[in-house]
Formats: structure tokens, C-alpha cells, sequence
């Protein structure tokens, strides 16, 4: 449960009160988009170059779209 900005919260609200965020507020397409970025930064990170980092992706794609198994 997330609470809004400026929304204090006392011993004596019940939990119930909060005001609610929608629980997923990423679209399908944004999560996946979110989730390659992430992918990608984290391989750079650890020091993969760019044509290995593009390699990666591409094997992680062949492999999630079943197009190769391992």
C-alpha cells in the first residue's frame, strides 16, 4: 500500500484510510521497456562493451521468443 505526498499517517488511522496508489501504473510495453533498460545498464555495468551488450540482448531475445533453446 503506498500513501499519497503529504499524507500523514497516526497510530490511531486505521490502515484502511490511506489513500491508495493504483497498484501497477506501468502499461505491458512500459514494464518490458523499463526491464531491457535495466538489463542493459546492468551489463554495462559490469563492464561488457557495447557490440557484447547488443549481443547479449539479442541472444536473450532469441532465446524468450523461443527461437533458440539451450
Amino acid at each position: 500500500m503506498i500513501a499519497e505526498p503529504n499524507s500523514s499517517v497516526s497510530t490511531d488511522e486505521a490502515p484502511s484510510s490511506l489513500a491508495l496508489v493504483e497498484e501497477n501504473p506501468l502499461s505491458a510495453n512500459e514494464l518490458y521497456q523499463l526491464t531491457l533498460y535495466k538489463w542493459r545498464y546492468s551489463l554495462e555495468a559490469y563492464g561488457f562493451q557495447t557490440g557484447e551488450v547488443r549481443d547479449l540482448m539479442f541472444l536473450k531475445w532469441l532465446h524468450a521468443s523461443r527461437r533458440v533453446v539451450p
